[in-house]
């Protein structure tokens, strides 16, 4: 879809994945992970600083 960059993932979070795309009527499981990404970097792409990403991520539970 986007070109060829790779990431791995547990054998059974991308088995999640792939279920949970299924379900909702994705046509891949990769247009599911793409969707997702960019609803969750919705969250960051406002941040003014590394600071204010680092607070943003601290307030979602990503990072302690």
């Amino acid at each position: 879809m986007f070109g060829s960059t790779k990431i791995k993932l547990d054998q059974d979070l991308f088995d999640r994945i792939r279920k949970v795309a299924d379900v909702a009527g994705y046509a891949t499981t990769e247009e599911f992970v793409v969707h997702v990404l960019e609803k969750e970097m919705l969250h960051f792409e406002d941040a003014g600083s590394d600071d204010d990403i680092r607070d943003k991520l601290k307030g979602l539970g990503y990072i302690s």
